[in-house]
């Protein structure tokens, strides 16, 4: 087992790391609570500082020593978070902070670059050190009402034809899934009903549904269906991503 004493602002830190290192995060300026508006979640899109360097943990590369920084730069480094934009330990250790909020993430490196590094600058195995301030958090745009968009003769009914054509939207030869209408028309009347569409058929909770709309976005059979599947109004209640606990703390 290995200690390390940092120095950080005046205030001596000491952190015990085990055979396998775990993400720690520790928020050391601005808000720890905040609401919910403020607060990072997956699919969020971030505004961040970030100064990145080797932790002192680290049983490669200089400890100590920096590798990137956008403070130098002067220049806010912008992402969507939860969805592998960014290393595992930023997609992770970001979630929950507040709008902000300044902390330490210290990355073990199977949740940064792992036994590749990253270039010249970060060697294989390296354990990082990130000093994070989040400066805005923006939320994702709100899920739209695709019954209204498809429901073109605003009968409160989708018809066959009606659903065809937004799977068409991408290729004009492309056919609709073949067991939609089995699913979600489920008084089998040959139309969807609002309430069969909201209610019926194949479900996916609200952060898996950003997520995968964000990961296909194009109008190809894939990303329409994750869209038919998705953009349904009064989706089951989200999984609280937010509470995932980080496994350390400094």
């Amino acid at each position: 087992m290995k200690l390390s004493c940092i120095l950080f602002l005046g205030l001596s830190t000491v952190i015990t790391f085990a055979e396998n290192p775990v993400l720690r995060r520790a928020v050391y300026a601005g808000p720890k609570e905040c609401d919910e508006i403020d607060k990072v979640k997956a699919g969020d899109k971030l505004g961040m500082h970030y100064t990145g360097t080797i932790d002192e943990s680290s049983k490669t590369g200089d400890p100590g020593s920096k590798f990137d920084s956008t403070r130098d730069r002067d220049r806010v480094y912008e992402l969507t978070i939860g969805y592998g934009e960014v290393i595992d330990g930023w997609d992770e250790g970001l979630i929950g902070l507040c709008r902000g909020a300044q902390a330490i993430l210290v990355i073990p490196p199977d949740k940064a670059y792992g036994a590749k590094g990253a270039g010249d600058i970060i060697p294989g195995d390296a354990t990082l050190r990130f000093d994070v301030e989040v400066v805005s958090v923006s939320k994702p745009p709100p899920v739209s009402d695709l019954f209204i968009e498809l429901d073109v003769d605003q009968d409160g009914l989708l018809t066959v034809e009606e659903i065809h054509a937004h799977f068409r939207r991408g290729d004009p030869d492309a056919e609709m899934p073949p067991d939609l209408m089995e699913k979600d028309d489920t008084n089998q009347d040959g139309v969807v009903s609002r309430e069969e569409f909201e209610f019926g058929g194949p479900r996916m909770p609200k952060d898996m549904c950003h997520e995968m709309l964000f990961l296909h976005s194009q109008p190809n059979t894939v990303g329409l269906a994750i869209r038919w599947i998705c953009e349904r109004r009064d989706s089951p209640v989200e999984p609280k991503i937010e509470e995932r606990k980080i496994e350390g703390e400094l």
